[in-house]
C-alpha cells in the first residue's frame, strides 16, 4: 500500500521526539515501533538530514547519528516533543469514548476508557476543559443482571447455559451459547454468539436473558450448521406510530428510511408467522409492499381478524 506525503511527514514528526528520548534504537527496531519498514525508516531519517530552522546551515539543521543498529539525535532544534491533538482531536476522541464506556462490561476496559479520557481531558487548557466536560454523548443503556457474566464467558472463550425470553414466539428456551462480542443498540445490550440450539449465530437481547450460567467443560462445534429457518426480505411501510417497533427489534431491521409521515422498512428474519402476527397488532397504516406471498398472507390474516368481528 503507497504512503502520501502526510503519512510520511506524520511519522517523521513522530520519529524526532521519540529518537531524541530513546537513543539507541536500531533501525530495524524503528521500523517494527512505527509498523513500517527498515528501509522506509531510513529514507524517512535521511530526509531528517535536511530538516531544521530558517538559516539551513549546520547549526540550524537537526543533529543526527545514523546506522543501522544505532540512531540518536543530537539537536532536534524545536521537535523534540510529540505532536499535541487539536482541540478538536481530543473532543472528537473524548466523545468516541463515552459512548464506547456504557458497553465496556469488562471492568478492566472500563477503567482503562475512563483513564484514557481523563488524560485526554486533561492535556487541553482550562478553559477549553470546561467545555469538554459539558460534551455527552452517553446514552441510558439498560443493564442487565447477566451482563458481567456475559461479558466474561466472551473473554475466556467459553460457553453459557442460558433462559431466553423469545420476543418473537414468546417463549422461554434454555440454550447453549458461545458468545463473541456485546455491543449496544437503540439504549438495549446485545451479545452476538453461537448458538448450538438454533446452529447459527444470533444476537440475544441482555436484559431478555432470565438466567446464565458457565459452562467451562462445553464444547464449541467446528461446523455451524445450515439454519433451519428460511431467511426471508419483507419490505413494507409503516406509520410512523410504530416507530416504536422499529427501535424495540433492530436486529430484525435490514434498512429504513424515516419520513415525516412514514417509515420504510426493510425486515430481514427467519420467523414469517411472527412478523405476521406483529404486523397484525400495529397501529395506524402498514402497508406491506413486497413479497408478494408474504402480502397476501398478511391480508388473509386481516380478513380472518376482521371477520371475528362481523
Amino acid at each position: 500500500m503507497s504512503e502520501s506525503s502526510l503519512d510520511r511527514t506524520s511519522r517523521a514528526l513522530d520519529l524526532i521526539p521519540f529518537v531524541t528520548n530513546n537513543p539507541g534504537f536500531s533501525i530495524a527496531e524503528l521500523a517494527e515501533r512505527f509498523d513500517s519498514t527498515p528501509s522506509q525508516i531510513f529514507k524517512d531519517l535521511e530526509m531528517l538530514f535536511m530538516c531544521g530552522l530558517p538559516g539551513y546551515s549546520h547549526l540550524e539543521l537537526i543533529d543526527m547519528e545514523l546506522s543501522d543498529d544505532y540512531v540518536a539525535i543530537n539537536n532536534p532544534q524545536n521537535l523534540d516533543l510529540p505532536r499535541k491533538f487539536s482541540f478538536q482531536e481530543i473532543a472528537s476522541l473524548t466523545l468516541g469514548l463515552q459512548a464506547l464506556l456504557p458497553i465496556a462490561q469488562n471492568p478492566e476496559i472500563a477503567k482503562r476508557i475512563t483513564d484514557l479520557m481523563t488524560r485526554l481531558i486533561a492535556m487541553v487548557a482550562e478553559g477549553e476543559r470546561t467545555q469538554l466536560e459539558l460534551f455527552s454523548v452517553q446514552s441510558e443503556v439498560l443493564k442487565g443482571e447477566w451482563d458481567e457474566v456475559i461479558a466474561t464467558a466472551a473473554l475466556r472463550k467459553i460457553a453459557l447455559s442460558i433462559d431466553y425470553l423469545s420476543a418473537r414466539t414468546d417463549s422461554l428456551t434454555t440454550r447453549t451459547i458461545f458468545p463473541e462480542f456485546t455491543y449496544g443498540s437503540r439504549g438495549f445490550l446485545y451479545t452476538k454468539a453461537l448458538c448450538t440450539l438454533s446452529g447459527e449465530m444470533r444476537h440475544f437481547r441482555h436484559d431478555r436473558i432470565i438466567r446464565a450460567q458457565e459452562m467451562p467443560d462445553a464444547i464449541r462445534p467446528t461446523q455451524i450448521q445450515d439454519s433451519t429457518e428460511k431467511v426471508e426480505t419483507v419490505r413494507a411501510i409503516l406509520s410512523r406510530r410504530n416507530l416504536f417497533f422499529i427501535e424495540t427489534h433492530p436486529t430484525i431491521v435490514a434498512s429504513q428510511v424515516i419520513t415525516k409521515d412514514q417509515i420504510e422498512v426493510t425486515f430481514e428474519l427467519g420467523d414469517r408467522e411472527w412478523l405476521l402476527r406483529s404486523l397484525s397488532s400495529l397501529p395506524g397504516r402498514v402497508e406491506v409492499v413486497e413479497p408478494r406471498a408474504f402480502r397476501e398472507a398478511y391480508h388473509a390474516r386481516l380478513d380472518a381478524i376482521l371477520a371475528l368481528y362481523r
